[in-house]
């Protein structure tokens, strides 16, 4: 273990000598939470480098979550055969929230955070698909706030912002979470 591995690991190399790679390098999948696969294990058998899937988490020994990019190498003798393996990862956790933030900022409105035309198009046409493969249904409610242009013209466009926040608060109140 280099200086970052003992850090995101939680592991110094004393510590960490002779324990199971599970136990030093605990990895799950993102979305389900379960253990993810071993990346020195598959080198090993393949003879071949690799890498995990993009959405692997490493849990630290102190339960600190790093979402993570790693790859591991066969070591190889002047023979060819494997005399073991390197592994390296580093910390991708920054990099990963930019993206979802940007991806959240491309697809929803700055003002209210509720989801944007371009998106609101692509949820429809998945929901009109799904009515179209299925017997199941889904209800549309179109709300228009006549007048709108009065509320800016009157009270400016800071004042129609604040309506604006204000109705999606009392509607997002009014709703389920998968509404």
């Amino acid at each position: 273990l280099n200086p970052i591995a003992e850090q995101l690991t939680g592991w110094s190399r004393q510590e960490a000598r002779n324990k199971p790679l599970a136990e030093v390098f605990r990895i799950v999948e993102e979305a389900t939470r379960k253990p993810a696969g071993d990346p020195v294990a598959r080198c090993l058998a393949e003879g071949r480098s690799g890498s995990l899937a993009n959405s692997v988490i490493l849990i630290s020994r102190y339960g600190n979550e790093y979402a993570i990019e790693d790859s591991a190498a066969p070591i190889r003798h002047a023979d060819g055969h494997i005399l073991g393996t390197v592994m390296v990862f580093k910390d991708a956790t920054e990099r990963k929230l930019l993206g979802q933030q940007i991806s959240h900022q491309a697809r929803h409105d700055s003002l209210t955070g509720l989801v944007n035309r371009s998106e609101f198009n692509r949820q429809l046409e998945r929901l009109l698909n799904d009515v179209r493969a299925s017997d199941g249904g889904h209800a549309l409610c179109y709300l228009d706030l006549d007048q709108f242009k009065v509320v800016n013209d009157t009270v400016g466009h800071a004042g129609g912002d604040e309506l604006l926040r204000s109705v999606r608060e009392r509607l997002m109140g009014l709703m389920r979470e998968g509404d």
